[in-house]
């Protein structure tokens, strides 16, 4: 991945957000310590992962991913609008094997702010059934007005690294001035942004 010069140190902000139980955790850690992490206990309100990357050129980058409570009691303290302030991006997750899990992430959208670039992540899809994995994101990717969006399983750790490579790519053509990012991108104008 090609990183770029740090802009003042600032660190790239990801929030992952989605109902409890749908693995945000499980599939931060697993990114965090480039293992397949399963021991994964109830967020309370919320949990901060770092990370530095760097490339062949020692370039780094602070990442910060800010894994929020999915429970309802965290939703309604009040915070979580103030936790998602000055996020670079944000991952909407639901576990493909519960729907509701899905219909649920307006809600969760709710707490972004507007211009900040929406990545939907369908979760478990080891465990999921062949129909469930099948399950069309498109439209829902379209309706939440997301760049992209992404099936996944923890235990596929080049996949959850690959989501998470793409998404700093994405932030970091945004930073460059190589792109220009409005939240009502179309799907194909989305698509032809994620190249880096």
């Amino acid at each position: 991945m090609r990183l770029l010069p740090p802009d003042n140190n600032k660190p790239l902000k990801i929030v992952i957000l989605g109902e409890g139980g749908v693995g945000k955790t499980t599939i931060s850690k697993t990114f965090i310590n480039n293992s397949f992490f399963s021991k994964a206990k109830q967020t309370i309100a919320v949990e901060f992962h770092s990370k530095i990357l760097s490339n062949c050129k020692n370039t780094f980058c602070n990442l910060q991913l800010w894994d929020l409570g999915g429970q309802e009691q965290f939703k309604n303290m009040g915070v979580f609008e103030e936790f998602c302030k000055g996020s670079d991006a944000a991952l909407l997750c639901f576990d493909l094997t519960d729907l509701s899990s899905l219909f649920s992430i307006p809600e969760w959208i709710s707490f972004i702010e507007p211009h900040v670039p929406k990545f939907l992540i369908g979760t478990k899809s080891d465990i999921a059934s062949s129909e469930e994995r099948k399950f069309d994101l498109i439209p829902f990717q379209k309706r939440f007005q997301c760049v992209t969006s992404f099936k996944c399983s923890v235990k596929d750790v080049i996949s959850v690294i690959g989501i998470f490579e793409t998404v700093i790519g994405f932030i970091q053509n945004i930073r460059s001035g190589r792109v220009k990012f409005h939240s009502d991108l179309s799907l194909e104008l989305s698509k032809h942004l994620l190249i880096s």
